[in-house]
């Protein structure tokens, strides 16, 4: 198969018609991505406006590389050869359209950084990319397109939430600038049902969706609420899902003092909860969140803080509360409720909400990093969260969960009639007003 009888699966057809510079291909196992990388690469060759075009197909290792695309980039071209392919440098040299051109596409690693310097590329294909450094993309790889405004197309098979994921992510939040083509195996009828079937019966379910249905989710072992946020993305529950300008937002905090500190908004309305702001900040003084509550652009309801919160603080002799109270913000406590039984509590909500994407894709980022402990000596995962750049944003999220109020199942007169306390009737524990409250206030009795 030459270039020239070359026909393109209908799967891969958006990429080789594609207008944007950037692409990002995320496809199962054996859908014939190797072959359609390596054709969209011979086009660009013969289709550069600029003379003496230069491509690249590179896979984290050169023998990798060799073994997987050089025999298809061969094929494509042998009509086309000015001479024999160099085997020793993996390098094929092409007549162009113009007279007197050629076109040079070479097939390499991302592992032999120095061989790249110094290149000028037209267009490189980087296939599994989530095994390569991203220093090589950024410092090495990237540079040599700038000249020529070349272009790049990223693909690879999930594994975890590494490099390929980034650039996955780049790709989706950026579609004027970047083609992100995923193709699952459910949707690309290249594989019969009976063969899926059979795959399914003989691997995890882990394994399964992450080398057949490109989950990225699937591929994060130990995590706690990846799998549910990769559902909330695939039912449409993430995206512009904008807050109601006369529904209030009430507010969870998990807090610390020197620690990173994280906040949720959220909206209680008919069917669910919409998640529609998140903060997160570290180093900054409890006076710094308290103007940040003050300064949101929206109606706030409810503040809630960790169970905690009653503590004082040595440096300043004041609690979490009393500051809050002393600058006109009541607060409600979150109730004590044991770790797995709030984790499970946020499995539940986590069911029921609805993220506006914009506003709170830190904060998801950070659901989905939040894991178990690993335990080396016994190679398996402990009964406890890692206490790691996701734990706080987690932690308030749990605190989320305890505290939400069931979702109505109906309203009669839309989201507007739900939650509409002023802040004059906030519940609050007496005790905790009494023993923190201004020092310009008096008790009763």
């Amino acid at each position: 198969m030459d270039i020239n009888s070359y026909l393109p699966r209908e799967i891969f057809v958006p990429l080789h018609n594609r207008t944007a510079r950037w692409a990002c291909v995320v496809a199962h196992r054996r859908a014939g991505k190797t072959v359609a990388l390596c054709a969209d690469l011979v086009i660009a060759a013969l289709e550069c406006a600029f003379e003496k075009p230069q491509v690249a197909y590179l896979s984290p290792f050169r023998e990798q590389s060799k073994r997987v695309a050089w025999t298809y980039l061969k094929d494509l071209t042998k009509p086309l050869w000015i001479k024999s392919p160099n085997e020793s440098e993996l390098k094929i040299t092409i007549r162009t359209a113009r007279a007197g051109d050629f076109a040079t596409i070479y097939c390499g690693g991302a592992d032999n950084e120095t061989a790249l310097r110094g290149l000028y590329l037209d267009q490189v294909v980087l296939d599994e990319v989530g095994q390569m450094r991203p220093s090589t993309w950024y410092s090495v790889i990237r540079p040599t397109l700038s000249d020529r405004i070349g272009s790049a197309l990223w693909a690879g098979t999930p594994a975890s939430k590494n490099f390929f994921w980034q650039l996955r992510e780049e790709a989706r939040l950026n579609p004027k600038t970047h083609l992100l083509l995923e193709l699952p195996a459910s949707r690309t009828n290249v594989l019969s049902v009976e063969e899926l079937r059979d795959a399914r019966a003989q691997m995890t379910e882990e394994t399964y969706q992450t080398e057949y249905e490109i989950s990225f989710d699937a591929s994060v072992p130990g995590a706690y609420y990846a799998k549910l946020i990769g559902d909330a993305y695939e039912q449409g529950r993430v995206g512009d899902h904008l807050r109601d300008a006369e529904v209030m937002v009430d507010l969870v905090a998990d807090l610390g003092y020197t620690d990173s500190c994280s906040w949720w908004g959220w909206q209680t309305v008919p069917g669910g909860y919409r998640i529609c702001d998140f903060y997160e900040n570290d180093g900054q003084p409890i006076g710094h969140y308290i103007e940040w509550v003050k300064s949101r652009p929206y109606k706030v309801g409810t503040v809630w803080l960790p169970h905690d919160a009653k503590a004082k603080s040595l440096q300043t002799g004041k609690s979490i509360i009393e500051q809050f109270l002393t600058a006109g913000i009541m607060p409600r406590l979150v109730h004590e409720l044991s770790l797995q039984d709030g984790v499970e509590a946020a499995r539940l909500v986590l069911q029921k909400c609805w993220f506006d994407e914009k506003t709170v894709y830190d904060g998801l980022e950070h659901l989905r990093g939040y894991m178990r402990e690993w335990d080396e000596r016994t190679q398996t995962f402990r009964n406890r969260p890692k206490h790691d750049q996701h734990s706080h944003a987690a932690d308030a999220f749990r605190y989320l969960a305890i505290v939400a109020k069931p979702v109505p199942s109906h309203s009669s007169s839309g989201d507007a009639t739900i939650a509409t306390r002023s802040v004059g009737s906030y519940e609050f524990c007496l005790n905790d007003i009494l023993d923190c409250g201004p020092k310009n206030s008096r008790r009763i009795g």
